[in-house]
């Protein structure tokens, strides 16, 4: 085994600290965004509308990609089709409201994008349509919650 040079572990303190500058100018255009989109929170709030004006299903799914699941979970979590909760994950990822968090194998895990904290999408869906966090019906979620007690 090699030992580290003073030179090298100089050049990786450099490295990691430009990494660390970049990563939080990152963070404050991140921030500035969030902000600016909140701004017009109005015009989004019917652009969110218009994309979940279908019904429930849509908001179910979405809810449902916590970045945990991929289809065959999903499907199975929401007691849905798997051919219904892929067209909707298709749609959804054609709009940019999901995003692939992690891919493993045939296997793909969907998770939402940081918009949906900045414009509150979850939880105005969790309000308009009466869902828990996890996308199911809320009261299904509370009496399942409450037969494990």
């Amino acid at each position: 085994m090699a030992k580290t040079s003073p030179t090298d572990i100089d050049r990786d303190q450099q490295i990691l600290s430009r990494l660390s500058r970049i990563e939080h100018r990152v963070d404050s255009i991140d921030q500035t965004q969030a902000f600016a989109l909140r701004a017009d929170d109005a015009k989004h709030s019917n652009t969110v509308k218009e994309i979940f004006k279908t019904g429930t299903r849509r908001a179910q799914v979405y809810l449902a990609a916590d970045g945990t699941r991929g289809v065959d979970e999903i499907a199975k979590h929401l007691k849905m089709k798997r051919p219904n909760v892929s067209r909707e994950l298709k749609v959804l990822f054609e709009e940019g409201m999901l995003e692939i968090a992690d891919a493993t194998g045939r296997r793909d895990i969907w998770g939402r994008k940081a918009i949906d904290r900045t414009l509150r999408i979850s939880a105005y869906l969790r309000r308009e349509y009466g869902l828990a966090p996890d996308g199911r019906e809320a009261s299904a979620a509370k009496s399942k919650a409450r037969s494990k007690k």
